[in-house]
C-alpha cells in the first residue's frame, strides 16, 4: 500500500471509506516475525492515539495477529481483547445484502423485483425502485436520521426521491433499512431472528448479534474528552449489528466456501455493480465501484474488497484481498481513531510494498 492514501468519506452517520490500495506480490515471511512486526506497529499507532480497539490479521487461512489494544472500559481497566464486542456500524450492510441473496437463492425473491412487491402500503414514489437499487445505493432514497427507523413510520416521511432510481450512486442508509423490511416481509421473521438463524448460528458467530445496548459491548468513547459516546437510535439493517474480530474472521472464511451460499450466488456481492463517482469533495482513488454491501477495488489492481463502518463511539473496517485470502479486520471503540494509517502499515507488511 502506498504512503499516499486517499479516503472516500460520505456525510452519513454510518460512513464508509475506500482508501487506495496497491499491493504487490506477497513475499515469503516468517509468521512469528511478521506477527511481532504487526503487533509493534499497531502498538505504536495505539500509543500515538490513532488506533484503539481490536485487530485480526490473517493470510492463506492462518491468523497472524489477533489482539486488543487499549480498554473496553477505561473506568474498570477492562482491556480490549480479540473477544471484545463492538458496534460495527455499516459493516452491517454486507450482512443485509447477504440475506437478500440467500432469499434469492431459495426462490423467495429476485434482486430485480420491485421494492413495492414486498412493502404493504408502498408509497407511490417507491414504485420504480428495485431491490438491486437498494443494495447498490442507487435508489434515490433520501438519507438522514429522520428516515432511519425500522418501523412503518419510516415510510410515511417520504415526499420525493433525490434522483430517479438507477441514475447515479449516492450512499444512503435508508436503502439498506428498506432492504431490511423486505427481509422481514419475505422470511416472516424479524431481521434479528433471520440473521441469527441463517448466518450467525451456522457460522458459530456466538458473539455477534443485534445491538440492544448490551452491557458487555466495549464502551464507545467520544472524540473530545474521551467520555462515553451517546448511542443515537436504532440503525436497523443499515448499521445495528455488533461483533468481534474473531467472529468476523469466521464470516470472512465462510465466504470462501459454500456454507452460506454457493460461491456463484455470492459472487454478486463482490461484482462491481455501480461505479463510485470521483470528485465528491474529498480526494479519493479512481476506479472504485460498489457491489452488494462492499466497495470493489479498481480493475487494474490485485483484487481488494472493503467496507468501513461508523457508529457513535466506534470506527470499524474489514478488508479482503481474496487472491491471497488476506483479511485485515479492525474494530475500534474511540471516535478519534483513524483506521487508515494502521491499515496502510499492516498492508505494507503483508503485501510487500
Amino acid at each position: 500500500m502506498k504512503a499516499t492514501t486517499f479516503v472516500l468519506l460520505f456525510a452519513v452517520i454510518l460512513g464508509a471509506c475506500a482508501p487506495a490500495v496497491t499491493p504487490a506480490a506477497t513475499p515469503a515471511q516468517d509468521p512469528k516475525a511478521l506477527a511481532t512486526e504487526l503487533d509493534a506497529l499497531v502498538q505504536q499507532d495505539y500509543e500515538a492515539g490513532v488506533f484503539e480497539g481490536s485487530v485480526l490479521v490473517a493470510r492463506h487461512g492462518e491468523v497472524i495477529l489477533s489482539k486488543g489494544y487499549g480498554f473496553a472500559d477505561r473506568d474498570q481497566k477492562t482491556p480490549n481483547t480479540p473477544q471484545s464486542k463492538y458496534r460495527i456500524g455499516s459493516l452491517t450492510k454486507q450482512f443485509t445484502a447477504l440475506a437478500i441473496l440467500m432469499l434469492q437463492a431459495r426462490g423467495r425473491l429476485n434482486v430485480q423485483d420491485k421494492l413495492c412487491t414486498y412493502i404493504p402500503n408502498c408509497p407511490e414514489i417507491f414504485q420504480p425502485i428495485t431491490l438491486h437499487h437498494l443494495l447498490t445505493h442507487t435508489s434515490g432514497a433520501p438519507n438522514g436520521t429522520q428516515y432511519n427507523q425500522p418501523g412503518d413510520k419510516m415510510l410515511s416521511k417520504y415526499a420525493s426521491l433525490v434522483f430517479p432510481p438507477g441514475e447515479k450512486w449516492v450512499y444512503t442508509d435508508v436503502g439498506y433499512n428498506l432492504a431490511g423490511k423486505v427481509i422481514e416481509a419475505v422470511s416472516g421473521q424479524s431481521y434479528e431472528a433471520f440473521m441469527q438463524q441463517n448466518v450467525f448460528e451456522p457460522l458459530q458467530m456466538s458473539s455477534t448479534g443485534y445491538d440492544h445496548q448490551q452491557p458487555d459491548i466495549a464502551k464507545g468513547y467520544a472524540a473530545a474528552q474521551g467520555e462515553i459516546a451517546q448511542v443515537n437510535g436504532d440503525w436497523y439493517a443499515a448499521g445495528a449489528l455488533y461483533s468481534t474480530v474473531e467472529d468476523l474472521y469466521r464470516y470472512d472464511q465462510a465466504l470462501y466456501t459454500d456454507r452460506l451460499l454457493p460461491r456463484s450466488a455470492l459472487s454478486a456481492m463482490f461484482t462491481a455493480q455501480m461505479p463510485v463517482p470521483d470528485g465528491l469533495g474529498i480526494p479519493h482513488p479512481k476506479g472504485w465501484a460498489y457491489g452488494y454491501g462492499w466497495f470493489i477495488g479498481p480493475d487494474d489492481e490485485p483484487r481488494v474488497w472493503y467496507h468501513g463502518g461508523m457508529a457513535s463511539g466506534y470506527r470499524t473496517a474489514l478488508w479482503r484481498f481474496p487472491d491471497s485470502q488476506t483479511a485485515i479486520i479492525q474494530l475500534g471503540n474511540h471516535e478519534a481513531v483513524i483506521l487508515v494509517p494502521t491499515e496502510e502499515a499492516i498492508a505494507d507488511k503483508l503485501l510487500g510494498n
